[in-house]
């Protein structure tokens, strides 16, 4: 009994540190190239369900490991309130479901507006392709957050930007004040490289699913590109 225990912890503790080295993995794959979006949903969804995403972490597990404990680490972090912080009466993990649902509020919105204008139904293998496709978009504007605030909390920091802002003065920041900066300016940059990424993705997504309807591809491109940059600076 206390063998089998063992040997279910040890198994666990290396799925978990696959899962995380996998993540810059994943990250890295997405940004590289932002058809795998896309590309990786589909060929994932053509295998066995024990067979996929051995390489690369599944859409799911990526949101999880990056906004979900992200956004968790922030309501500690930073000390301030949020609805979420608010609630009463639920446990961690119905808080970290309830945290990926609004995380990947786009994503669900997008899959259904799609599928509602293709006429399919909300069960068929194509939802599932669409909804990993969008999850895995998101990463381009929680990548910026994640690598942002684990630097920040490394740095010994605060998450106060603001404050920041308003008080640097170059003729008297210390060391910390400009590592601060530099790291802000890294985030900025990243920032902007997946928004570029983003718009490559959706145009690719959206182009796959409809191929002769040019005008269709772009309206959607710009109307999901902007639903999901406004959504991302009004929930960080």
């Amino acid at each position: 009994m206390f063998e089998k225990l063992i040997d279910s912890f040890e198994k666990l503790c290396l799925q978990i540190i696959i899962e995380i080295l996998l993540v810059p993995v994943t990250i890295f794959k997405l940004f590289q190239e932002p058809r795998r979006c896309y590309d990786f949903s589909v060929q994932e969804m053509e295998k066995e369900e024990t067979e996929r995403f051995h390489d690369y972490l599944s859409p799911i597990k990526l949101s999880v490991y990056t906004s979900v404990i992200i956004s968790i680490i922030l309501m500690d972090y930073s000390g301030e309130h949020s609805m979420i912080s608010d609630i009463k009466g639920v446990t961690m993990v119905e808080k970290a479901l309830f945290i990926f649902l609004l995380n990947n509020f786009t994503a669900v919105l997008f899959t259904v507006i799609l599928l509602a204008y293709k006429k399919e139904k909300v069960n068929s293998a194509t939802f599932r392709t669409l909804l990993f496709s969008f999850i895995y978009t998101t990463v381009y504007t929680y990548t910026p957050v994640f690598i942002g605030t684990l630097s920040i909390m490394f740095i010994g920091e605060t998450m106060d930007i603001q404050s920041y802002l308003d008080h640097f003065k170059p003729s008297r920041s210390t060391t910390g004040d400009w590592t601060f900066m530099i790291v802000l300016l890294i985030v900025l940059i990243i920032l902007l490289i997946g928004m570029i990424q983003l718009l490559k993705a959706l145009h690719y997504i959206l182009r796959e699913n409809f191929p002769h309807h040019p005008y269709v591809i772009w309206f959607f491109t710009l109307l999901f590109f902007a639903t999901q940059f406004y959504y991302i600076t009004n929930s960080i």
